[in-house]
């Protein structure tokens, strides 16, 4: 503080740093320079298709479409890549004598990060079918042929699901191309200061060298040579009918899939279940609760420890660690994966122990091993356009089911245990259940050529004829909830964000208690009954805790301490990962209304004016977004905010408009 004082009354310079940038692949480092990034990709698509009508009423569509997607790649070479060599892209990123060089060399095409796929055939088939049952049964229930169909279709495609940007994310991780030079203490004038050194350049280059400069977690991040162009796989049926006054009612199946979307993993999970990691660690945690030094040697219940307190294993302080407070509160919280993590990269030890790489902080590798399944039957109502008014519904029962939360650009969707990737296979949490949509238009039966006030009077015309309402309504359930425990119990804590905790109820009883509960001290998503806070205090508008000690507001009790009343969510043990399905059931309901009410003023045969008012949420209607879901928090279950789209509000406006 009394230097930073010093430069600061003095004028002078106390510190400074300088970027350092490559501009080719032989410039080295070069000062006042750019991060450039040239990336481009070539996108080439044909498609053949034909159709053969074999009966009036029958007729199919065959088609195949050919997708190329050129590899990615870096113009000018400039980004670093694992040498995958011999070794396969698992073997290579976990590899301690590991190695990156510049982007080619895995895919075999100068600066390319992965190959060509070349084998992107699609087809798409569809049928269309009209019958007349006759006079059978099913003809009573569906009579006068033609005025039924019956329709199905399958196609696959080859999509971009951000290969580009997966890409370009899982090179920008491995250092090397762009270094800072910092000098502190300096104390210098703005006309007089020290020069800088430029840092040595080099490439290729060790992972051991980048995790030292990453402070013991740098990054490894390959990209599979074999990347696919991710293949979806869609088939559909439906039949049609035709009802009375232009009424068209329709029902469908639609099936879609994938078994090789863009993933983004990390193979370098910290390790405790085969090194002897847990085991000590809950003899460290046995003997904290005791009373005990975590590496007690004696006492009543002492169990020593023989992993933790290895000089072999974390460094010749190991001993001494074991009495820092950071080490034991990560014991005391029952989180063996984040205490993995705080040995690496707050103490610099335990690599060799505690990572397949011990060179480096993260493994990455960009895979085509994301999945996702959806199934929905949907069924729509429409009118056409006649006598003034037409109108469209449709609903839609799905489920979307994948193991990829997908929701993020770069696809790095990371396990939270390798071991057991099926943990991650539910509900997308862009899966909206149920939804119920109806628009409409009237025009409003005044004037010339309608029902009612049609004499001809031309100002009587003028201003009664020309009228519509229109309106959009939408019902649907809210985004699926997430419940989580996303401490470092089994992973490290940055890797353990989807988490789940423990729960002994049913999955039916746990829907119970999912909803939107007014209460003097706050909304809430999920019931308070089950959250810490005392409801007679409540009443009053205070948020209290029910048992001294414990913040008011969790929905699970600290690790090792007693369970609150009506507590049912309970924080994972040492080893754990939570027993809780992910995405269980729906957040609160959604409902919006748009209207709008226009006149049409014809000026000339060729001209018109229009005005409307428009209503966006007309009822002002607010729909809750939940977003409370970590049991430590102490806003946990409680809803805070509505949906921020442009409509959460109630919009008017006023438009006038000329056509001609």
């Amino acid at each position: 503080m009394a230097n930073n004082l010093l430069t600061l009354l003095g004028g002078t310079v106390g510190s400074g740093n300088l970027t350092y940038n490559v501009q080719d692949k032989t410039s080295g480092f070069q000062p006042n320079t750019e991060t450039v990034r040239n990336l481009a990709f070539s996108h080439w698509s044909g498609y053949l298709s034909d159709q053969w009508r074999f009966r009036p009423n029958l007729s199919l569509n065959l088609g195949l479409r050919y997708e190329l997607f050129t590899p990615v790649k870096e113009e000018n070479g400039l980004a670093l890549e694992p040498v995958f060599g011999a070794q396969t892209p698992l073997q290579a990123i976990l590899n301690p004598a590991g190695t990156y060089d510049f982007a080619g060399g895995n895919s075999g095409i100068p600066n390319s990060y992965f190959k060509t796929d070349k084998n992107n055939f699609a087809p798409v088939l569809s049928i269309a079918w009209s019958p007349n049952f006759g006079e059978n049964v099913i003809g009573k229930i569906f009579p006068n042929g033609g005025k039924t169909v019956i329709r199905a279709g399958f196609r696959q495609s080859f999509v971009n699901d951000e290969f580009i940007r997966s890409a370009d994310n899982a090179t920008s991780g491995n250092a090397g191309l762009v270094q800072t030079v910092t000098q502190g203490g300096l104390n210098s004038r703005v006309g007089a200061l020290p020069a800088f050194t430029t840092p040595a350049f080099q490439v290729p280059r060790t992972y051991a060298q980048n995790n030292a400069l990453a402070a013991n977690f740098g990054t490894v991040f390959g990209i599979d040579p074999n990347l696919e162009t991710p293949k979806i796989t869609e088939f559909n049926i439906g039949i049609e009918r035709e009802l009375p006054h232009g009424i068209a009612l329709e029902a469908r199946f639609v099936h879609g899939q994938s078994s090789n979307l863009v993933r983004g993993l990390d193979f370098n999970q910290v390790r405790i279940f085969d090194n002897g990691f847990l085991t000590d660690f809950n003899r460290g945690l046995s003997n904290l609760n005791l009373g005990l030094s975590a590496n007690c040697t004696s006492g009543a219940g002492c169990q020593p420890l023989s992993v933790l307190n290895d000089p072999a294993r974390f460094g010749p302080n190991a001993a001494a660690l074991l009495s820092n407070a950071t080490i034991t509160n990560a014991i005391r919280a029952g989180t063996p994966g984040q205490l993995a993590f705080l040995y690496i990269s707050s103490f610099g030890v335990g690599n060799t122990t505690v990572l397949p790489n011990s060179n480096t902080g993260v493994a990455d590798l960009d895979t085509n091993s994301a999945r996702y399944s959806y199934n929905s039957a949907q069924i729509e109502l429409r009118k056409r356009f006649a006598n003034g008014w037409t109108f469209q519904a449709n609903y839609t029962l799905q489920k979307t089911l994948t193991d990829a939360a997908g929701t993020g650009q770069t696809r790095f969707d990371p396990l939270i245990d390798n071991a057991q990737p099926n943990l991650e296979y539910a509900r997308a949490d862009f899966d909206t259940a149920q939804v119920l949509n109806f628009n409409t238009i009237y025009e409003l039966p005044f004037g010339r050529g309608r029902r009612w006030l049609n004499s001809g009077n031309g100002f009587v015309d003028r201003l009664v004829s020309g009228w519509e309402l229109t309106s959009i309504f939408r019902v649907s359930v809210g985004a699926p909830i997430l419940i989580t425990d996303n401490r470092g119990t089994l992973n490290r804590a940055g890797r353990s964000g989807r988490q789940t905790p423990q729960t002994n109820l049913t999955l039916p009883q746990l829907k119970a208690l999912l909803g939107v509960f007014q209460t003097p001290c706050g909304v809430f998503g999920v019931d308070p009954e089950v959250i810490n806070i005392d409801l007679a205090k409540c009443q009053q508008g205070i948020r209290a805790s029910q048992v001294a000690g414990l913040n008011a507001g969790i929905g699970a009790a600290p690790f090792g301490s007693a369970p609150f009343p009506g507590q049912v969510f309970f924080l994972n043990g040492p080893g754990q990962t939570g027993n809780m399905a992910r995405n269980f059931d729906n957040g609160p309901l959604f409902f919006n209304w748009d209207a709008s009410i226009i006149k049409n003023i014809r000026i000339t045969e060729k001209t018109t004016f229009q005005l409307r008012a428009e209503a966006f949420n007309v009822l002002n209607h607010a729909n809750f977004f939940y977003a409370g879901n970590d049991v430590s928090s102490t806003s946990f279950g409680r809803i805070t905010s509505t949906f921020t789209s442009s409509s959460a509000q109630r919009v008017i406006q006023f438009v006038g408009r000329f056509e001609f």
